[in-house]
């Protein structure tokens, strides 16, 4: 009874050790990105009974299908298993299956006295499939199981999946069984697709990878500032350095070194003992790296068109680990502080100090590689902030960036292997623009009846 008991309690921690864990890393992606760890959509706490229960209730219909990011132009495969049993008591009649891609945006406009909302869909592609007719089962089986294997080849140059509450780039999987009683078994099996990279874009990424070499990139910017509301203006300037590139492929660490430096009012040399402003700082932790994403989307009902944006920040110090698995959350960022330069002026013991830190790290991009289609368009500005004391003082530095794809088509035949044995290509990103847990459940749902 002891053992019994002990085992229950062991069952129940790992149980609650697993749901924090779970809950855990939601709240941290949700909050700052609505990205998605694709295995917590298969994830499950299972116990013995759990286990026992589902074992006596077996479904009509089981989908296997690997859930891994794909690659548009990728061959995917996987099987349908389907309970003859269950078939002939439902009035299962055929069984197909489609692959395919919609782009949705939807706007909700106020009236008077109600609201409505107004939804576009546009389709990508649609490819059909059958899995099953009656016929088509063996007479003789051993087996109340028949295995239906289905194969696509997802279509070249399609934009990568994307996710917001108002618009969607949308990947699916749905298996529709014909009923005699005229209605339909449906299941939806949504998965994540990212845009194919060229072959220069490949030869870039291995570039960065391998350490930049090439040509870089400067945006700077200067002003003005003082302590208090009255006296001589200090003067503060920043250079980011980034490599020169017409994109950067997303989930692959991009150097950049960022130069800060600061130079004081006129004062004298005497001076220098008290409190120098500005200080620059000389801790990564201080600086302010965000990525600002505006996205614009439209929607025409009849012959009205409705436009609307969204505008996103994310922090880019808490997004460097969510690329791929290669990836440090956080990366060390090293700082080189230079020692306070005296610069005297043409009047005598006076002048200005400067100072100056240097600081040099890699920068990752887990986001929907830059897209502009017809009813959808968002794009990418890069902003770093330096921090200085009193009102209005803080350097704002940003310049417009494109995000482009960074994974080569995997070679046929390798549908059912993780990316890390794909080569040239690298491990996927375990997040992109996807949407959260909730959302999956909800497409991924089991047989339910629809009516015609």
């Amino acid at each position: 009874m002891a053992t019994s008991h002990a085992a229950t309690r062991d069952s129940e921690t790992r149980t609650r050790a697993t749901e924090q864990l779970v809950t855990s890393l939601w709240i941290q992606h949700s909050t700052a990105f609505n990205l998605l760890i694709l295995t917590l959509t298969s994830l499950r706490v299972r116990t013995p009974s759990m286990a026992s229960t589902s074992a006596q209730q077996p479904r009509l219909i089981t989908l296997h299908f690997p859930n891994l990011v794909r690659v548009a132009g990728e061959t995917i495969e996987g099987h349908v298993d389907l309970n003859l049993p269950l078939a002939r008591k439902d009035g299962l009649e055929t069984l197909q299956i489609e692959l395919r891609g919609v782009i949705e945006t939807q706007i909700y406009k106020r009236y008077t006295h109600a609201g409505t909302w107004y939804t576009e869909t546009l389709p990508l592609f649609s490819l059909k499939e059958s899995l099953w007719l009656p016929g088509a089962t063996p007479n003789e089986t051993n087996t109340d199981t028949f295995s239906c294997p289905f194969r696509f080849t997802i279509p070249d140059n399609l934009p990568p999946s994307f996710y917001h509450t108002c618009a969607t780039i949308g990947y699916s999987l749905e298996i529709v069984g014909e009923r005699s009683s005229g209605k339909k078994r449906r299941l939806r099996r949504s998965f994540p697709v990212t845009s194919a990279a060229s072959h220069r874009q490949l030869l870039t990424k291995e570039s960065l990878r391998q350490g930049w070499t090439g040509p870089w990139r400067e945006i700077k910017h200067d002003q003005k500032i003082r302590q208090g509301l009255w006296g001589d203006y200090s003067h503060v300037s920043a250079t980011l350095s980034i490599p020169e590139l017409p994109f950067f492929p997303i989930a692959t660490p991009i150097p950049y070194s960022f130069h800060i430096v600061t130079e004081t009012k006129t004062l004298g040399r005497s001076e220098s003992n008290n409190s120098l402003f500005p200080t620059p700082p000389t801790q990564s932790s201080k600086l302010t790296q965000v990525l600002h994403r505006i996205t614009d989307y439209r929607v025409r009902d009849c012959d009205t068109i409705f436009n609307d944006n969204i505008y996103e920040t994310f922090d880019l110090q808490k997004a460097q680990g969510l690329a791929d698995d290669t990836v440090e959350c956080t990366p060390a960022m090293e700082a080189v502080v230079d020692e306070p330069e005296w610069i005297p002026n043409d009047t005598k013991d006076r002048g200005i100090w400067r100072r100056s830190v240097r600081f040099t790290s890699t920068i990752t991009f887990p986001f929907a590689p830059t897209f502009s289609g017809k009813t959808l368009v968002w794009q990418y500005t890069l902003q770093f902030v330096v921090p200085f004391p009193g009102l209005k003082n803080d350097l704002s530095l940003e310049t417009p960036i494109k995000l482009g794809p960074g994974f080569a088509r995997p070679p046929p035949g390798s549908s059912n292997l993780t990316y890390a044995d794909v080569l040239p290509a690298g491990p996927a990103p375990n997040m992109l623009d996807l949407p959260p847990p909730a959302y999956w459940e909800k497409e991924e749902h089991d047989w339910d009846d629809e009516k015609h």
